[in-house]
């Protein structure tokens, strides 16, 4: 082999070797992609339940405390 041809191949194969990176760093940048926005989602799926929960909470409370007050007062009408 000449020193063109040996120049050549190396240049060619350095060309191969770091198309291959850029390969590897577009997928791994696509994978982290989704990842981030499935992150993000549960993010806001968490939000979103953490507040339907806080607002089952407070109207159970409502409920109880309207419960707690006919029970008392069906314990007076009870105790005449």
């Amino acid at each position: 082999m000449t020193k063109g041809n040996i120049t050549e191949l190396q240049y060619w194969l350095d060309l191969l070797i770091k198309g291959g990176i850029g390969i590897v760093v577009s997928l791994i940048g696509m994978d982290y992609r989704q990842v981030k926005t499935s992150l993000q989602e549960l993010e806001q799926s968490k939000y979103r339940i953490t507040m339907e929960v806080q607002v089952m909470q407070n109207e159970l409370s409502g409920v109880k405390d309207r419960l707690d007050r006919i029970e008392k007062k069906l314990d007076r009408v009870l105790d005449r």
